[in-house]
């Protein structure tokens, strides 16, 4: 029973040539891999790598905290001049 399945495989295969259609094929991907590791070079391979997904998480934390203190910065500055007046008073010599 093995014999025959191995005839048949033997047999299902057929030669090829280099000048096959299929052989070229896989030559245009090989050379279409090629160059994908020639782009995976300079800043997305920096980007890809431990020190690169480091630096990209410290990024995220940094542009957090921006955007944040962005946001809050009119109520933050209305909580400063309540405590400010609190401690040293109202600001009503500064007017004249």
């Amino acid at each position: 029973m093995t014999r025959n399945k191995v005839d048949n495989r033997q047999r299902s295969k057929k030669p090829q040539n280099d000048d096959s259609p299929i052989v070229k094929g896989t030559e245009k991907e090989v050379s279409r891999l090629d160059s994908l590791d020639e782009e995976d070079q300079g800043f997305g391979a920096w980007l890809r790598s431990a020190d690169g997904q480091e630096n990209m998480k410290l990024f995220v934390i940094a542009n957090s905290i921006v955007l944040l203190m962005t946001l809050m910065y009119p109520q933050v500055q209305l909580i400063v001049d309540f405590i400010y007046e609190s401690i040293y008073g109202p600001d009503s010599d500064l007017i004249m």
